[in-house]
């Protein structure tokens, strides 16, 4: 039987003694000496997001689903808190990153009543910002990092603690895309419909060290040139071939430093001076950290959007960006610094989001490009990067992707009131994992217990019993 029956008897630490023998042991919500079937049983999961630029904790607070085609489960609120700067900036300093993470655990305790902590599952993934480290210091980051979450009360699996794979990532992020806009479980005909590729939408992400791309095509020779994009999976009794990768390198801050290499002259190219057409010749950032270094970065006489764009297309065409016909003319949804630099130039108005074209990147960067530098110099910090950023966004999707500029966009940050990143689809996971690591024989089903979270594996055991867990969750609703 599937582990989700028994949702509620562990991760809420509830009464072991049966009430009703026909249900698992304490599938009731038993709190204060009492048992109560009349509200449904909350449980938490705490995902920490280690980025290129910040450290994030999404908290999740979930309750059973008794909705027939639908997850057994949902999300009812989510948490959120940030701190910066990224891991990686403590390529030095392992400790500091832990204290930096203790921030984001100290909220997750104020959030969660302490009686639910050792069986909230937690666990930090760290993205682009580690991977571009060397393995030796990203392993000290991650070693300090691991000592700190252990010590924190929660569950914490084997290997919570690591790299994401950036496949994973992009996997992650597009599940929780779909969940949240319901696409994956929309109705037809007024009837609850199975998943299908024509009702979900892609997702595109920007973080600062890689971009990911994922969508479920419906034509199979999309795979004949890029099988190694292919990733099979199956979903609620669907099987479901997605186009998934992650660039690495390609991502928004990433990208400055591949555009300033490319484009700083050979004769005036140092190890610590770039310079940049994006820019004003009179403007100077003398301190840029990126990658363990640090780069002064000044303007030229070529200051001027038509050179920015030259510079800027130039290193994307040199990227391992692929076209994609597929999606031409399809809404696409695009989050992280997508988001972020279209809300600082105003094509969005509001963390709410809203639909734009890919054009109207280009027209916001014609307006970035002419500022001088004083206007830079007393702007916020992305303003001097903005004519660089907003270029790059555009010439990623255009030159990179193969899109025109009326190519349709969805610009969305928050859903439901709750982010779009792939924290929620891994939170899914750590639920599922919990129950198969430290619930190895309950009511007498084995669960095998890997300590792996593999993408496959989690959507293939989350639904191919939904049918049985509705029963329950119904019988008892």
């Amino acid at each position: 039987m599937f582990s989700s029956l028994f949702f509620s008897s562990v991760i809420l630490g509830l009464s072991s003694a049966s009430v009703l023998t026909d249900f698992p042991p304490g599938y009731f919500c038993y709190t204060d000496g009492h048992l109560h079937t009349d509200d449904p049983c909350r449980f938490f999961a705490a995902v920490i997001d280690a980025g290129s630029t910040g450290t994030r904790l999404h908290l999740y607070r979930f309750v059973h689903n008794t909705l027939p085609h639908s997850l057994p489960f949902v999300t009812e609120e989510e948490i959120f808190k940030e701190v910066k700067p990224g891991l990686s900036a403590f390529h030095d300093n392992p400790k500091g990153a832990a204290l930096s993470v203790r921030e984001l655990l100290d909220k997750a305790h104020e959030e969660i009543p302490p009686e639910l902590w050792e069986k909230t599952p937690i666990a930090l993934k760290a993205t682009a910002g580690l991977r571009l480290l060397p393995k030796g210091q990203a392993d000290a980051i991650l070693e300090e990092v691991q000592t700190e979450v252990l010590s924190s009360g929660f569950f914490l699996a084997e290997n919570a603690v690591e790299i994401l794979d950036g496949r994973d990532e992009g996997v992650f992020s597009w599940f929780t895309l779909n969940l949240l806009l319901n696409t994956l479980f929309q109705k037809s005909n007024g009837l609850p419909a199975d998943p299908a590729p024509s009702r979900t939408v892609a997702a595109f992400d920007l973080g600062g060290g890689s971009t990911q791309v994922t969508f479920w095509p419906s034509d199979d020779s999309l795979f004949y040139e890029n099988r190694e994009y292919r990733k099979d999976i199956d979903f609620f009794d669907t099987h479901m071939h997605l186009f998934s990768h992650s660039f690495l390198g390609n991502g928004l801050i990433s990208a400055r430093l591949g555009v300033l290499m490319g484009s700083t002259n050979p004769e005036l190219q140092s190890d610590d001076h770039l310079t940049s057409p994006c820019m004003p010749e009179d403007f100077e950032i003398p301190n840029w950290q990126y990658a363990l270094k640090s780069w002064r970065v000044r303007g030229n006489p070529e200051y001027s959007e038509s050179k920015c764009a030259t510079a800027v297309r130039s290193f994307v065409r040199q990227s391992s960006i692929v076209e994609l016909d597929y999606l031409k003319g399809k809404p696409i949804y695009l989050f992280s610094y997508f988001f972020d630099r279209a809300l600082n130039a105003g094509i969005v108005k509001d963390s709410n989001g809203g639909k734009t074209t890919l054009g109207e990147f280009e027209k916001a960067a014609k307006i970035a490009c002419h500022r001088d530098s004083s206007t830079l110099n007393h702007g916020a910090h992305w303003l001097p990067w903005q004519c660089m950023d907003l270029l790059y966004i555009h010439s990623l999707l255009k030159d990179g992707y193969g899109f025109e500029n009326s190519q349709p966009l969805v610009l969305a940050k928050k859903l439901r009131g709750m982010e779009v990143s792939w924290g929620q689809g891994l939170a899914y996971s750590l639920v599922n994992e919990f129950h198969e690591t430290a619930l190895p024989d309950i009511g007498g089903a084995q669960i095998n217990a890997t300590g792996s979270v593999l993408v496959d594996q989690f959507l293939t055991i989350l639904y191919q019993r939904t049918d049985d867990l509705l029963k329950y969750l119904n019988l008892i609703s």
